[in-house]
């Protein structure tokens, strides 16, 4: 009788699918008793439930209620094929952590919000791990949510993401691209970002141009390949050693200041893969003498609160990640409302925003 209960307690969602022929997802909308389901598939979901003894598991996870309309809510706007949306990220960036850092996951996070309050959709947070050994735990977090659709937020392990996706629920993946799985991208233009950026820096006159590298990831990766365009256009020819390790945070934009003393480079500017590491930089480039933008002019990526606050103001490459979220949001529910359209990348446009921290050698 023990040994019963036991495997009982084991069945999940994907058993049921199994057992019923159906997608996890026509498994999670017909339990719900949620529309978009045929009678007959619905009776067929029952039956195999029953046949495994298997039970709801209540949801003790955080939900965020965002579902309540906002004023202007349009009922026309209801999306009724879903209810639920899981927004899915690793730890490092979380925006439900302490924004006292990079704002740009919790910006993210405000247009998720605010598209989801528009549609009278719920949120779902699910914090997993950026490696393959975390794929098991995760699918069984999003099994046991009853989430209806995904987004996965800045994922860059491959196997983790084609195995989140294989649960068969809708899903979108933010701010990152894999070319050969079949996922539909929202993100900035990182390409163009980088161009635009490079191009200002060669119209000031500079030519000895470095970069402040990020981690292994699509949109560092889009920006460096910007960088070397905009180079290239200019007639510059590249320099690895010009490229420096600067990790996104404040701590590595500090690490890399001490690699251009460490290497005696002769960069008269910079392109930091993003604000916070451009942050860092400025602040120990200063500790050692130099001043910004007299001895060396930096630019900046995604036009953070605090990039008009430091001194000197930050010029930097304005990204939009409420518009990401918002975005993310609305591809997901035409996704799921027109599951046979081809699978496309969505890019919102950046802007060169341009303030103090870059000089004139014309």
């Amino acid at each position: 009788m023990t040994q019963t209960s036991k495997r009982h307690k084991e069945v999940n969602i994907r058993d049921v699918a199994n057992r019923a022929l159906v997608s996890v997802g026509t498994v999670s909308r017909s339990l719900n008793n949620r529309p978009g389901v045929e009678e007959d598939l619905r009776e067929r979901v029952f039956k195999a439930a029953r046949e495994l003894n298997y039970q709801l598991p209540r949801r003790t996870e955080p939900e965020i209620q965002i579902g309540k309309p906002s004023g202007n809510f349009n009922p026309s706007e209801t999306v009724t094929e879903i209810s639920h949306i899981a927004f899915c990220c690793r730890p490092i960036i979380s925006p439900l952590r302490s924004g006292e850092e990079d704002p740009y996951f919790p910006s993210l996070l405000r247009g998720v919000e605010a598209e989801c309050r528009r549609y009278g959709l719920h949120l779902i947070y699910r914090i997993i791990e950026d490696e393959s050994r975390a794929l098991e735990q995760g699918r069984k977090m999003l099994l046991e949510s009853h989430a209806d659709a995904l987004l996965l937020i800045n994922f860059i392990d491959h196997k983790l993401v084609g195995g989140l996706t294989d649960l068969g629920l809708p899903a979108v993946l933010v701010d990152h691209l894999f070319p050969d799985l079949p996922l539909d991208t929202v993100s900035n233009d990182n390409y163009s970002g980088g161009v635009s950026a490079a191009r200002h820096l060669v119209k000031k006159g500079h030519r000895r141009i470095g970069f402040l590298d990020g981690l292994p990831h699509s949109t560092i990766q889009q920006r460096f390949e910007g960088y070397r365009r905009g180079l290239e256009e200019a007639g510059i020819p590249f320099t690895p050693a010009y490229v420096l390790p600067g990790n996104l945070t404040l701590d590595g934009g500090i690490a890399a200041a001490q690699t251009v003393f460490e290497r005696d480079l002769d960069c008269t500017a910079y392109f930091c893969s993003n604000d916070w590491s451009a942050f860092g930089f400025m602040q120990a480039l200063r500790t050692r003498g130099l001043r910004v933008p007299e001895d060396v002019s930096i630019i900046g990526f995604d036009d953070a609160e605090t990039a008009k606050l430091v001194s000197p103001a930050l010029t930097t490459v304005r990204a939009d990640p409420v518009g990401i979220g918002r975005a993310a949001v609305r591809k997901l529910i035409e996704r799921v409302k027109y599951p046979n359209l081809p699978i496309t990348q969505t890019l919102l446009h950046t802007q060169l925003i341009e303030r103090d921290s870059v000089r004139s050698l014309n």
